[in-house]
């Protein structure tokens, strides 16, 4: 079985890759400037001459902020580059699977989203990955799976971890996280062994959501962060979104059901918490990295 990702150098693509050579699996990986997943002229000629049997689509425009006000690059990329591979997908017989978003909810409700969950995204970058959800599923019905997934992080590229790791080692002061967003800190290792499973055991195609187990707001998430660290937890202040001068509004619930895991025979995720623990020191060794090469 041969397998093309897309999105290379992302945190996700770069995990895709690690598991996915981990277990031998076949892999042919494409940066942006490699493949540009917006022009399908490129996308035919990549993927014709590839032949490959799956598509894995970890390419997308992700700042949820930038996108408010970079609207035409955020739905080129996530609805007219997904329609694209779905496209090309069909024509060559190939499976596609491609990742998603709990920001396509609105977060008006307590209790998880299940995967036919009505569905009313905030935000720009929402939006944009709805149309993407929507266009494959126009376009590739019948061989397509789409993943959505919430709150990642891995040791690639930028993300809430690193970021809260490195204000952690590197200041001394308080730092404000909201309290009144919750959601599931999902490491990217974890999905991608999931997504192998998956490729695996040629699970059939719809929509699954797969993310850590249990829920947490995004000051749960820094406050286990400091912990880990040894860094005092007290420096880590609630506040309410509110507070926060943001372009996008972001759900304050989208925490997702993963219940079609188990009921299609995949491994139930770990919890949040074991996962920070397992992945803090690869994670504290690519932050310090990043600040010694800063220096």
């Amino acid at each position: 079985m041969k397998i093309l990702i897309t999105g290379a150098q992302g945190q996700l693509g770069r995990s895709l890759q690690d598991v996915f050579r981990s277990r031998g699996l076949n892999c042919l990986a494409f940066t942006r400037k490699e493949l540009d997943i917006t022009n399908l002229s490129q996308v035919r000629e990549v993927i014709f001459k590839a032949k490959v049997d799956v598509i894995l689509n970890a390419a997308a425009y992700t700042n949820v902020e930038q996108a408010e006000i970079d609207t035409l690059n955020a739905f080129s990329i996530n609805e007219l580059g997904a329609g694209n591979l779905a496209i090309v997908a069909s024509e060559c017989n190939s499976s596609l699977i491609h990742f998603s978003t709990d920001y396509v909810f609105s977060g008006l409700r307590n209790t998880p989203w299940k995967v036919d969950s009505e569905t009313k995204p905030l935000s720009v970058y929402g939006k944009s990955k709805l149309a993407g959800e929507r266009i494959i599923e126009r376009e590739n019905p019948e061989n397509s799976i789409i993943i959505r997934t919430s709150w990642l992080y891995s040791p690639h590229g930028k993300n809430f971890f690193k970021t809260i790791l490195r204000r952690a080692i590197w200041e001394n002061g308080s730092i404000s996280v909201v309290d009144d967003q919750l959601g599931q800190p999902t490491n990217a290792r974890d999905l991608a062994f999931q997504v192998a499973s998956i490729i695996e055991n040629r699970t059939q195609g719809g929509i699954f959501h797969i993310t850590n187990s249990g829920i947490a707001s995004w000051f749960d998430f820094a406050v286990e962060i400091f912990k880990l660290n040894g860094s005092d937890i007290d420096r880590v202040r609630p506040i309410s979104s509110s507070d926060f001068q943001n372009k996008a509004e972001r759900p304050s619930y989208s925490a997702l059901d993963n219940s079609k895991i188990i009921e299609s025979s995949l491994i139930a995720m770990p919890a949040w918490q074991d996962s920070v623990q397992r992945s803090f020191p690869d994670i504290k060794n690519a932050v310090m990295e990043e600040i010694l090469y800063e220096d």
